[in-house]
């Protein structure tokens, strides 16, 4: 029995240890890049993203634009990243030159995040749209307006379309977050939600963790306004998505009562498809800016055009 005890002390001293070594870590480690960085990553990059900044009140926003000289005239195709995250984690998007031949690809930190005031959240879906409506301003006489939004990211975009109706031309939901409920929750997030874990836990795992408690009262928020979406929809989700369940692209669907959608729904994915089937991302994205004009709106009757990858 003693040594059953001693065995079961050291155990718990070990996970200890290396909890502590995966938040010290963490503080260190918060998924973003400097100007500096950026500029290094694309150093060798044919084209550059240029680093810019606005304020909206007393809020500090970064974002990058990628475009080859001469490029005014193309689409516009806006990355609006989820948790924990930046606008790098689209990084590699800006290096595909056929995609950069088609489109400006723009990327921006979402509040809190990346270089856009890091550590300073925001949990309204619908005031995280607002500080980033300046960037629909700045594109919106751009030939065709995309919006991509991965994961949280398109709960943002969700409210940017609904904002935007006659401005924003397409919005791709990819692994999004749509539905209220429709998502996973770890009892841990409510454990480090108050002190004393609260205190410890890094500031970007903390951002995440806030934006994940309040996600639901969120998009309850916006739900209202789903039919104001005009633009259309492109739904891309894991089928074994466990975190952000598939049940997003049902929903979002189902309140799309003025949007033509079509939906691409990948069997062996989770919630990882930026990850490892960016390809096949820029794949979709290239097929909508080969037909960029207005999907017609659905008939009176509200049919909707769908389609489903097994």
């Amino acid at each position: 029995m003693k040594s059953f005890l001693r065995a079961l002390r050291w155990a718990f001293i070990v996970i200890l240890i290396l909890l502590a070594g995966l938040l010290a870590g963490a503080h260190w480690f918060d998924f973003r890049q400097s100007d500096a960085d950026i500029a290094e990553e694309f150093r060798d990059e044919p084209v550059k993203p240029v680093v810019h900044r606005y304020r909206v009140g007393d809020r500090t926003i970064r974002y990058i634009e990628a475009a080859r000289p001469g490029s005014d005239s193309l689409p516009v195709v806006l990355f609006v990243h989820g948790a924990p995250s930046s606008l790098s984690f689209f990084e590699d998007f800006f290096k595909d030159t056929t995609l950069l031949n088609r489109a400006r690809l723009v990327a921006v930190d979402r509040p809190g995040y990346g270089y856009s005031d890091f550590g300073r959240v925001e949990t309204s879906v619908v005031r995280q749209a607002r500080i980033l409506q300046p960037l629909i301003e700045r594109y919106k006489k751009a030939p065709f307006l995309m919006v991509v939004g991965s994961s949280y990211g398109g709960s943002v975009s969700a409210r940017l379309a609904m904002n935007n109706p006659n401005v924003i031309d397409h919005v791709v939901f990819v692994s999004s977050a749509l539905g209220p409920g429709l998502e996973r929750t770890y009892p841990i997030s409510y454990l480090v939600d108050a002190p004393p874990l609260r205190w410890i836990v890094p500031p970007l795992l903390r951002l995440a963790n806030d934006e994940k408690l309040a996600h639901r009262q969120a998009l309850e928020e916006i739900l209202p306004d789903w039919p104001k979406i005009t633009a259309g929809v492109t739904f891309l989700h894991g089928q074994r998505d466990d975190l952000v369940f598939p049940t997003n692209v049902a929903f979002g669907r189902s309140h799309l009562v003025n949007a033509r959608a079509k939906e691409f729904l990948l069997p062996e994915n989770r919630h990882d498809i930026v990850f490892y089937k960016r390809d096949y991302v820029t794949e979709i994205l290239l097929n909508v800016l080969s037909e960029p004009s207005r999907p017609e709106a659905p008939t009176k009757s509200g049919k909707k055009e769908y389609m489903t990858v097994k």
